[in-house]
């Protein structure tokens, strides 16, 4: 998707996730080559004037992982806001992030990062133009990734995933929380 702010300075609403894959004798975390940066980051994009940034990591899911949302799990802190009235409750994001692009260094994402588990293969592929290039990977074999070849922040959030989210955090149904609007 394109930026939707392209003037120096502007920031993209972005989000973000890994799917952690717990059905092997250690958990595994997913990244994908970035066709572009042509380095290893998690799923993501922007996110759309007509939608909320839950919506945009529900259709991200579906777009760049294959996965069906049915298909995985949101990690979510124990303690939590659940409902409001008059208003959607969002999941708590692991990260909250602004950075600058590599693209342009005067032009920023800001974005929420989220943690996705499940114990399955993916339903379907990513969509056409999308990365193929998927890669489930251990912590060991996250610390052994050469440092050219992988975005370093994403690597940080992975360790800290797979570290202290993925031991702390309870998996819920991503229904839990509804699209809005």
């Amino acid at each position: 998707m394109p930026h939707l702010h392209t003037r120096p300075g502007d920031h993209d609403a972005t989000v973000s996730f890994f799917v952690v894959r717990v059905d092997g004798p250690e958990p595994r975390l997913s990244y994908h080559l970035h066709r572009r940066a042509r380095k290893l980051m998690m799923f993501g994009g922007h996110v759309e004037h007509d939608e909320t940034p839950w919506a945009a990591v529900r259709r991200e899911l579906v777009e760049e992982s294959g996965y069906q949302p049915e298909q995985v799990r949101l990690l979510q802190p124990a303690v939590r806001l659940r409902r409001l009235t008059e208003a959607a409750a969002h999941p708590v994001p692991v990260l909250s992030s602004t950075a600058c692009t590599s693209a342009d260094p005067a032009h920023f994402h800001t974005d929420l990062l989220y943690a996705l588990v499940t114990a399955e293969e993916p339903a379907g592929a990513p969509d056409t133009g999308e990365s193929t290039d998927i890669r489930l990977l251990t912590r060991a074999e996250l610390d052994a990734v050469p440092d050219g070849e992988i975005v370093e922040m994403w690597r940080e959030a992975g360790r800290f995933i797979l570290d202290e989210i993925l031991p702390a955090w309870e998996p819920v149904a991503m229904d839990e929380y509804p699209i809005f609007g």
